[in-house]
């Protein structure tokens, strides 16, 4: 990213919370419904325009598209990581394209509109202490279940899964397949046409709770019904 300079605004350093990540979601809304803009939503399909060399002169491509992902995915924490990204995109389209052209007149629109929407919202901005802090917790809690995800099973976590997996009847291991497919489909293998294979080396430590979970409720289940004969 940029360093921020002095003919920046000074919002342009600020945290970007929840609340603001909401008002600049309503500013992508209205850039998208001008005309002017649709050049710009997507990331350029240069094999469909068959314009080969796209990838060699630019070597960071970027659209409205992914900038709203990545806001929306938290992935920008002050203004200035925004506005790197989207001044990217203008940059990119003048570097291709020539001086002039009307794709080049778009960008300069799309660029001048979108900075002014921008800043006619948060040029009074205040920091925001509260959304900064959300926004931590939030990376903190992301990187939680990251952990999660790589946390391994032990020798006797897999037997015990492997033991009750085993027990299930057709109709509950065709629920735990389910369960995989949805949440870890690496770990299931298709033999062939008939057989699956549960590949429990690669569960994730979420899919593997996951599982616990229905075997815990399942026996339960069945208890209960053999209780009631």
């Amino acid at each position: 990213m940029t360093s921020a300079t002095n003919k920046e605004p000074a919002y342009y350093k600020y945290e970007i919370g929840d609340e603001e990540i909401k008002k600049l979601q309503k500013i992508f809304d209205i850039i998208k419904k001008d005309k002017k803009s649709y050049e710009f939503l997507n990331p350029v399909d240069y094999i469909g325009l068959n314009i080969m060399d796209y990838p060699k002169i630019i070597s960071h491509p970027m659209d409205l598209g992914t900038v709203r992902t990545n806001l929306e995915n938290g992935d920008y924490r002050i203004f200035q990581d925004l506005m790197s990204d989207l001044n990217l995109i203008w940059k990119n389209c003048r570097t291709y394209n020539l001086p002039g052209s009307e794709i080049v007149k778009m960008a300069n629109y799309c660029d001048k509109k979108m900075k002014s929407l921008i800043d006619k919202q948060f040029k009074n901005m205040k920091p925001n202490v509260d959304s900064a802090k959300n926004k931590k917790d939030k990376d903190k809690d992301k990187d939680k279940d990251k952990e999660k995800e790589n946390i391994s099973l032990s020798l006797s976590e897999k037997a015990k899964l492997i033991e009750g997996i085993r027990e299930q009847t057709n109709e509950g291991l065709t629920q735990i397949v389910k369960i995989i497919l949805k949440e870890c489909p690496k770990a299931i293998e298709d033999i062939d046409n008939e057989k699956l294979q549960i590949k429990i080396d690669f569960l994730d430590f979420r899919t593997y709770e996951l599982i616990n979970q229905f075997l815990e409720k399942n026996n339960n289940n069945n208890k209960e019904k053999s209780a009631k004969k």
